[in-house]
């Protein structure tokens, strides 16, 4: 990895903690406050990169200390009211208003645009948080779906997201699968190929009933793996409602099916990009195979 590469990549960690904090900071009042904590170490851990690209030695630095010794820093009156948040949180419990946490925001938002150009020569919102996701097809995915997005090719964006999603799904499970020949994560067979049609029922209300049981059963194993992996299910019903159904073909393809109108606006792919990361980056903080754990007989046979 070259030097270049290592840079952006703590960048976009930089950027990770950034998102965070602009999610706390919409939630209910007594979790938004945590924003500020998120923010303000999102900004230590960007002053502590350009320290070492300008190669200054910051060990002993306070926090506006590279105010004063990287000048070209801005808005330091603005970091200095931030941190001052920061500490009435963290060592007096004194919890921000709201108007508190609504400068904190636009302060980092300010901050980072401001910075990031002037010491990297990058716009921050070019930013990608997709190099760190772990999953080589999801990555693939995502990757063609922010191309997308940006060439206003709507579409495909939003298909690729939900191709993303669904391939991040199978990923986490494929290498946890024990003796029993499932992952941890099965609840229940696939349905997919199961539909009144295949199955050769002629009389319509049988016919409708076996769909609707069918529907029912995939959306309650979906809602239910869903959760069990710690994925927000809110922001699921969300993406989901956005997003094409997903089919697995009997080749093993993943393909997207559209039913119904979509509101597809660039904000809600770009929502629907950002959730599958988000999903990607927490399971990757716990992922596990299943051959560290057990001796799988299966593939003694083999």
């Amino acid at each position: 990895m070259t030097e270049k590469e290592i840079i952006l990549k703590r960048l976009a960690i930089i950027k990770h903690l950034y998102m965070i904090g602009l999610e706390q900071s919409k939630q209910v009042e007594t979790v938004a406050a945590f924003s500020i904590l998120s923010f303000h170490d999102s900004i230590e851990m960007f002053l502590k990169l350009l320290a070492e690209k300008k190669n200054v030695k910051s060990e002993k630095f306070s926090f506006l200390d590279y105010w004063t010794k990287i000048p070209t820093l801005t808005l330091k009156e603005s970091m200095r009211n931030l941190n001052a948040r920061r500490v009435n949180i963290k060592h007096k419990g004194i919890l921000p208003s709201k108007t508190d946490i609504e400068l904190s925001r636009v302060n980092t938002t300010d901050f980072f645009n401001q910075n990031v150009i002037e010491h990297f020569k990058i716009e921050f919102g070019s930013i990608s948080l997709i190099d760190l996701v772990s999953y080589k097809k999801v990555k693939e995915h995502l990757k063609i779906s922010q191309e997308s997005l940006n060439s206003d090719n709507i579409e495909n964006s939003i298909e690729n997201a939900a191709l993303a999603f669904d391939v991040l799904l199978y990923s986490y499970e494929e290498n946890k699968i024990g003796n029993n020949r499932y992952s941890p994560f099965f609840f229940g067979k696939d349905l997919s190929f199961n539909s009144a049609f295949s199955m050769g029922i002629e009389d319509r209300k049988m016919s409708q009933f076996v769909d609707k049981v069918k529907d029912s059963l995939e959306a309650m194993q979906k809602a239910i793996k869903v959760m069990s992996l710690g994925i927000d299910y809110k922001r699921f019903v969300k993406f989901n409602l956005l997003t094409p159904h997903i089919i697995k073909t009997m080749e093993g393809n993943h393909i997207a099916q559209i039913y119904g109108e979509k509101k597809w606006t660039k904000e809600n792919c770009q929502y629907c990009i950002d959730f599958v990361i988000d999903s990607s980056l927490k399971l990757q903080e716990f992922d596990f195979d299943i051959e560290e754990i057990v001796t799988l007989k299966w593939k003694l046979e083999k």
